[in-house]
């Protein structure tokens, strides 16, 4: 069946009528989604999880396993890395990586380990700054040591992890500017793509069925690029990057641009995972300020979008950083949910054994509308939200049942928001014949 946006013509525009004047401008929303329809399991939704309880080891970590369904966990900034359990040559402690797989093994959680941060002992560069001290970011200074660990983990846990993560968003010193501004790895790309060399040959031989992942790479797919140019592109089975976003337009521009890259390289048929996006809060940051959230409630609804546009957009998982982090996460120090925890299983009670069918930008003078099409049981649903923090919006019922696809004869047949205190406002404005449409998406349910 056609898609209730789709034309004849190919060309993604929106058109705007303002002031007399008509504008045209992309839709980058229907650009980045336009063909990726998938079915939502819960392995889309991952997680990271920085504090965990670990009553076996007498660790009283300030998060329990949290009630919403996590399908994934990301074991990054939870003191498992390389440099955690392998602080001197040839010593290993793996109790607390023991107790973050088992617990995710018992509650049905899939393992994504980042194979990062060099001991300082095994570092080529060992006074090197890096973010979490001397030397991590440097590669090892043999291969053979890199080897070892990588086998000895994966030795260790066999299928109980089944995928791994290249890196944590490298720069490379090919670069001229990731000289200026090094971060996690400092290294050239020719030696990680050996890196990744070394840590398939070890896959293929303990743990076959396991997916290795392309680094983390974030701000630009630049990097990427250079990767998979360098050769990395045939030890990989996955793409991983870091979707950080202002908005769920600035998601969709990262996406098409990733996916570009992944063409020109021949690697578009792998899967594309988000290992890393969270929605950080400062209620004092400026109002010009559009990368940080400025209250709970818009941190909430932001995540949100990103989410259900991720899985319309064909992004295969969704790794949310943080549960517990203090500026992004989902529950206050004493362990209360945020709103952000509320919308989280929200869009799960919505997404789960939908098939996602795409976005696009409805036309609007005044704000961009963005609208997401899902089916489950046979029941059509459009997700809704303007993609802006400046508070809501009335648009006639009649109006957004067009512009989705009605015929004048149908109307929408049940509304619902997400979360928040404004249900009882838009049932009065639905009693006129309208909707507040705002940053907290809603979903529509059509007439089939």
């Amino acid at each position: 069946m056609m898609k209730w946006w789709r034309r004849a013509s190919c060309v993604f525009l929106t058109l705007v009528l303002t002031g007399g004047t008509l504008f045209v401008r992309a839709d980058v929303f229907r650009q980045a989604s336009e063909g990726f329809e998938q079915t939502i399991q819960p392995y889309y939704f991952g997680m990271h999880i920085h504090e965990l309880n670990l009553p076996k080891l007498g660790v009283q970590g300030r998060t329990d396993w949290p009630a919403a369904r996590i399908g994934q966990l990301r074991l990054w900034d939870s003191g498992l890395a390389w440099l955690d359990m392998n602080r001197q040559p040839g010593q290993w402690d793996f109790s607390r990586m023991d107790a973050y797989v088992d617990q995710a093994w018992r509650q049905g959680a899939g393992i994504l380990y980042p194979l990062a941060l060099t001991p300082t002992w095994a570092s080529v560069r060992p006074e090197e700054p890096c973010p979490y001290g001397k030397g991590c970011g440097a590669e090892p200074r043999s291969m053979d040591l890199w080897r070892d660990y990588v086998r000895t983990v994966v030795a260790r846990y066999g299928s109980r992890i089944h995928a791994y993560e290249l890196w944590n968003e490298p720069t490379f010193s090919d670069f001229e500017i990731d000289r200026k501004y090094p971060g996690f790895y400092t290294g050239s790309v020719s030696v990680m793509v050996d890196m990744a060399r070394v840590a398939r040959e070890i896959l293929d031989e303990l743990q076959p069925g396991a997916v290795m992942c392309t680094p983390g790479f974030v701000n630009g797919p630049h990097r990427l690029d250079l990767f998979l140019k360098a050769g990395g592109a045939r030890y990989v089975q996955a793409i991983c990057y870091h979707f950080y976003s202002e908005s769920t337009a600035g998601m969709a521009t990262r996406l098409t641009d990733v996916r570009n890259v992944m063409k020109k390289n021949n690697v578009s048929n792998l899967p594309l995972w988000n290992t890393e996006t969270g929605v950080e809060l400062d209620v004092d940051a400026p109002e010009t300020d559009k990368w940080h959230a400025h209250s709970v409630e818009e941190a909430a609804a932001r995540m949100a979008k990103l989410l259900i546009f991720g899985a319309a957009a064909g992004v295969d998982r969704f790794y949310y950083y943080a549960w517990d982090n203090a500026r992004s996460g989902m529950q206050e120090k004493s362990g209360q949910p945020r709103p952000t925890a509320v919308a989280y299983r929200g869009v799960q009670e919505w997404l789960f054994d939908t098939q996602m069918k795409g976005c696009r930008q409805l036309p609007d003078p005044d704000m961009p509308l963005v609208a997401c099409e899902g089916l489950r049981h046979g029941k059509r649903f459009i997700y809704l939200w303007s993609d802006d923090a400046r508070g809501d919006h009335v648009r006639s019922m009649a109006q957004i049942a067009r512009a989705v696809g009605l015929k004048s004869s149908q109307q929408i047949e049940q509304v619902q928001l997400l979360f928040g205190n404004g249900t009882g406002a838009l049932r009065s404005a639905m009693a006129q014949g309208n909707l507040i449409i705002g940053p907290v998406p809603m979903r529509l349910t059509l007439p089939n």
